[in-house]
């Protein structure tokens, strides 16, 4: 099996989650692993936009904030069916809760979202 299909029948094992769109300003700079990365890139026109480097950048602008995903697009992402799996696990799995409501038909434990995520990280 390929890496790519390997991911996403990883991915197949979060949960839907319906969303409201309410959570953008959450959108920040996030972990991916380098395969996810890679997919990213391909949909931002190899951008990455998890990109910690930058982000240190604009913290050190003279109004300090916490940056946003560059792949945030009027408050959507726009690499949604790319995006990397702590996105995914968000509002999901156990202390990831989403705060404006969303809630999905299962949850997953903080265990299994942190064997997921070495999984990917494996690949």
């Amino acid at each position: 099996m390929s890496k790519q299909k390997k991911l996403e029948a990883l991915y197949k094992e979060i949960p839907d989650l319906y969303c409201k769109g309410l959570c953008h300003q959450s959108c920040t700079i996030v972990p991916a692993a380098k395969i996810e990365i890679k997919r990213a890139r391909g949909r931002m026109g190899g951008k990455n936009p998890f990109n910690p480097i930058a982000a240190i950048r604009d913290l050190k602008k003279e109004i300090p904030k916490i940056p946003s995903c560059s792949a945030l697009k009027d408050k959507k992402c726009s690499i949604y069916t790319a995006r990397p799996a702590i996105c995914r696990l968000y509002g999901v799995a156990e202390g990831l809760e989403c705060p404006f409501g969303c809630v999905p038909k299962t949850k997953i434990s903080k265990q299994e979202a942190y064997a997921i995520v070495r999984e990917i990280e494996a690949l």
